[in-house]
């Protein structure tokens, strides 16, 4: 969607035009999907990011600043949303498996996409299991998501060093798994 499609429909959902909503949500749902997913590795637990992720988004279209980056803006909300979630389930003992994560994955409706879901939450899980939250942020933002340090800047709000030092550590813990593989 180009910028200024995007902030004609900005204006219109900032005067309550609940029809200009749609074609954002439409247009940015399967970015903020693959983050929470990649992130949570969890098909359920994605979805209710999502659609929290809108609703903040929609409850505070008027604070956003058409300066900015739409995109960066919306990556803020779903990964802070995920930072949350994430430090919730670490409070709580989280016993989801993999495996209880992987049937819930291919009990859906499309079996093929499941499954590639279902792998990639395995690898996902088994490779950044180890890590703090905002150090599977990072690492999700920077090498699935394939965002520059820069825009990690500003969508978690940590500094540059913060990033790289948080990256690094990342990378020592996932590499120190495969080495025992």
């Amino acid at each position: 969607m180009d910028t200024s499609t995007l902030n004609d429909l900005i204006d219109r959902c900032k005067q309550k035009d609940e029809k200009a909503f749609r074609p954002i949500v439409e247009s940015y749902q399967t970015m903020i999907y693959s983050v929470a997913f990649r992130v949570l590795c969890n098909v359920e637990e994605a979805k209710d990011i999502v659609q929290e992720t809108f609703l903040r988004v929609w409850m505070n279209l008027a604070k956003f600043q058409k300066e900015k980056k739409f995109s960066t803006w919306i990556y803020a909300i779903a990964t802070n949303l995920c930072l949350d979630k994430l430090k919730s389930t670490k409070n709580q003992s989280n016993n989801h498996t993999i495996n209880e994560s992987i049937i819930e994955l291919i009990s859906h409706e499309n079996p093929e996409q499941k499954l590639i879901n279902s792998e990639l939450a395995e690898i996902i899980m088994t490779l950044t299991n180890e890590l703090t939250p905002k150090q599977k942020v990072v690492f999700t933002l920077r090498y699935l998501e394939e965002l520059e340090v820069e825009e990690i800047m500003q969508i978690t709000g940590l500094s540059s060093q913060k990033i790289k030092s948080n990256l690094f550590l990342a990378r020592q813990t996932i590499r120190q798994k495969l080495e025992k593989y």
